[in-house]
């Protein structure tokens, strides 16, 4: 690993007065058999109104979309597509979150919460790769993504293999990507280039989720003072075989 990723202290990834909610990250999993929006932040996941899953679109291995159905359940969301999709891909709208003037961060716009400190509109992105086999398909575009230059199922803890980061269409230099948001979020690769690019090392046989965040400024806004956006990557290098 020698070169190419790093452990830094949580305090460098995010910043100390950023929004809790902001580091969660919502990614696609599978819970007792189906497949599941889970919304967390390291090994944890939380409940959540199914409704800020606002999208969900399944992609076939031909790059056409596939019938997918949202299922809400009590706190959250259950996926069902119309067959084995090659990838996820999600948007998950988390709202406003505002700060109050006792440190307490609630999600409502920073309009409705006097002495509001500061507060952000944090939106969740997610790419899930489940039955991706040789060549990938090409990605559906969203806000912020992290892309697989290469297909890493099959690949063993260890090998390496190379993403490109994207914001509103366009390379995002200069971002670390966690390379186990779930297991060790503070392990990340090296910054990427001009392209977007960098080069990260399989974490695990099993699941893994990358994971990346962006800020930007929102100007004349009384709801809040920026969007938050962090989009994951996720798939399961070998998968498991029922017995």
């Amino acid at each position: 690993m020698k070169n190419l990723a790093c452990l830094l202290a949580a305090a460098g990834l995010v910043l100390a007065t950023a929004v809790p909610a902001l580091s969660h990250g919502a990614w696609v999993d599978e819970r007792w058999g189906e497949l599941a929006v889970i919304y967390g932040h390291g090994a944890g996941d939380d409940g959540y109104d199914p409704a800020k899953v606002v999208k969900a679109t399944a992609i076939n291995a031909d790059g056409s979309k596939l019938p997918l159905k949202m299922e809400p359940a009590a706190n959250h969301m259950l996926l069902k597509p119309d067959g084995e999709p090659a990838l996820i891909a999600i948007e998950f709208d988390n709202g406003y979150w505002s700060e109050d003037a006792n440190g307490k961060w609630l999600n409502k716009p920073k309009s409705e919460v006097p002495g509001a400190k500061q507060a952000s509109h944090t939106i969740k992105n997610s790419i899930a790769l489940i039955h991706a086999h040789g060549t990938l398909p090409a990605f559906p575009p969203q806000p912020l993504q992290i892309l697989p230059l290469d297909n890493p199922i099959g690949l063993k803890p260890g090998e390496r293999y190379r993403v490109r980061v994207l914001f509103e269409g366009k390379p995002l230099e200069g971002k670390e990507v966690m390379l186990d948001y779930v297991g060790l979020p503070d392990l990340v690769s090296a910054k990427t280039d001009a392209q977007g690019e960098t080069e990260v090392i399989l974490r695990n046989a099993g699941l893994n989720v990358l994971a990346v965040s962006q800020a930007v400024p929102l100007e004349g806004s009384s709801a809040a003072d920026e969007s938050g956006y962090t989009a994951t990557l996720t798939f399961v290098a070998e998968p498991h075989v029922d017995e």
